[in-house]
């Protein structure tokens, strides 16, 4: 209520202000007519070729009264375009030319011997003018003072001259046609305002619907991009830009070839339903879905639906987890008791003074498998036992610096290089998953750096990426880089290159990229190490 009475008086001022400038301009027309009027009549006294009545009755009255008249229109012409605005707001003046009008041709009719002079008629001019030009019972005093100074006129013609013939009657009838006049005019015009204030409240509340709308599809998660017969693209939000890889509203003038290509294929038959697809390495995987905006033709205006595949897999994903994490965390329970009470024994073994060389190898192994056994045991119980995500916005090279300073106290030889390309850099991200996530990409960049012998070096660098501008982290080791028929296992559980990893790192870093709506990706360093970067989502995007 408080919104539609905040427009209802927004549009009030509004038409008010038009009124305004509208009378300023009626008003200049007015002016022009009362001056030719004016002129008329001081023509008609002037001229000797026609017979007249006007100024019979008393010419030096008539002569000077509409001498009077016109001068006083030709000033009023001259300088109406010069007065400040605010004149015309409270209608004083235009109250007062109405009401001169009146009273001057009253003098006139009156110095031409009455009403039958037809100056009467020049009166109803003037009250539909002020019925125009006023509003309420201004518009209304203008028609009572016309028939009133008309009745007075022809009162006072038979006291003074009545031998100019009075006529009550036909001044009584003029009365009446002048309040007819004028309460017509202003039931035209109040109808006519009501309408301009309905047209121009709706006006308003669609271009508020419109604003309303327009910001529900930018702020919607799933992307929308509307195109037209030619596939042009006409609107596009947010969520739609950045998952085709385009940041800019401007850059989408056309939409990108894969894309296309599965918009042209719809057209031809649309009950298809394509496969995921990625536009570029860089952005998600989705899923397009195509309407008409009109039903059934499919040749005119489209609007696509995009949708992140991956937040449906993280959802299946996370069923099938929670399942696997039940029976993964009763099994690690299982193995955990045996486990310790191996590596015990082994360990009590291992202090016998009778051990020989060869045994004393065989329980180290007993030992080492068992510490490696537990790692596994640590990483499936963590993995189920893993909570959701609490993100908030993180400035990355900061993070970062306290995040090296930490996993510095703990390994006193390790060297972490961070470089920041730009210093206000954020994301959006659980800070303590983001560190969980990036201690096992370390661990694994220093392992893999030392089997190389560069020692326990790895580089860390964070900044924004140009194509998509979605900040990005890089852990760059100083290895031998991956084995290209390893890259498609990289990332699945167990899966390991090294004597002494779990296969498990990578994947629960992944997993919890994606539970923070970022990817992890590999990529082969040019310096011939392995570099693993993660590609969060845009800041201001909104997150589940």
């Amino acid at each position: 209520m408080s919104t539609t009475g905040g427009h209802r008086g927004e549009v009030i001022a509004e038409i008010e202000q038009r009124r305004a400038e509208l009378n300023i301009g009626l008003l200049k027309i007015y002016n022009y007519y009362r001056v030719t009027v004016g002129f008329a009549l001081m023509a008609a006294l002037a001229q000797d070729l026609l017979q007249s009545p006007l100024g019979s009755l008393n010419p030096d009255l008539y002569w000077w009264v509409a001498l009077a008249y016109t001068g006083v229109n030709i000033i009023t012409s001259a300088t109406v375009s010069f007065l400040p605005r605010d004149w015309f707001k409270n209608q004083r003046l235009t109250l007062a030319l109405t009401l001169f009008d009146v009273l001057s041709l009253s003098t006139l009719m009156y110095a031409s011997g009455g009403i039958g002079s037809g100056i009467a008629a020049l009166l109803l001019v003037t009250v539909a003018a002020g019925a125009i030009l006023l509003t309420g019972r201004l518009a209304t005093l203008i028609a009572a003072t016309a028939s009133i100074a008309i009745l007075y006129e022809e009162s006072y013609l038979a006291i003074a001259a009545p031998e100019y013939g009075y006529d009550f009657f036909q001044a009584g009838v003029f009365g009446i046609i002048y309040f007819i006049a004028s309460l017509s005019i202003q039931g035209l015009t109040k109808r006519i305002r009501a309408n301009d204030i309905r047209a121009l409240t709706q006006a308003i509340e669609l271009a508020d619907l419109e604003r309303l709308n327009r910001l529900i599809i930018q702020r919607m998660r799933t992307g929308i991009i509307v195109v037209d017969q030619d596939d042009s693209v006409r609107l596009s939000n947010q969520s739609g830009r950045a998952l085709i890889g385009v940041h800019n509203e401007e850059h989408m003038a056309t939409l990108p070839a894969r894309l296309s290509d599965e918009l042209s294929a719809w057209r031809h038959e649309i009950n298809r339903r394509g496969p995921p697809f990625q536009i570029n390495p860089n952005t998600p995987e989705i899923r397009a879905n195509f309407s008409a905006v009109r039903a059934h033709e499919t040749d005119g205006d489209v609007t696509i639906f995009l949708e992140d595949t991956r937040e449906i897999q993280q959802q299946a994903q996370q069923l099938k987890l929670a399942e696997l994490g039940r029976l993964s965390a009763s099994i690690a329970h299982e193995v955990r008791n045996p486990l310790g009470a191996i590596s015990h024994a082994a360990q009590l073994l291992n202090e016998s003074e009778e051990l020989t060389p060869l045994d004393q190898r065989l329980t180290d192994i007993i030992i080492n498998h068992c510490h490696r056994m537990n790692g596994v045991v640590e990483n499936v119980l963590e993995m189920s036992q893993r909570k959701s995500p609490n993100p908030s916005r993180v400035n990355l090279g900061e993070h970062l610096h306290r995040f090296r300073s930490a996993f510095s106290e703990t390994l006193s030889d390790v060297e972490i290089e961070v470089e920041v390309q730009s210093e206000t850099t954020s994301v959006r991200v659980d800070p303590k998953q983001l560190d969980q996530a990036l201690t096992n990409l370390v661990d694994n960049g220093i392992r893999y750096s030392e089997e190389n012998g560069h020692g326990q070096k790895v580089r860390i660098e964070c900044g924004i990426e140009t194509s998509s501008e979605r900040p990005f982290l890089n852990v760059i080791d100083f290895g031998k880089g991956v084995d290209p028929a390893m890259v498609t296992k990289l990332f699945q559980p167990f899966s390991t290159s090294s004597q002494h990893g779990t296969g498990l790192g990578l994947y629960l870093s992944r997993e919890l990229c994606e539970s923070n709506q970022a990817q992890l990706s590999y990529y082969p360093h040019e310096a011939g190490g392995s570099c693993f970067r993660i590609l969060f989502s845009h800041p201001d995007r909104i997150t589940a």
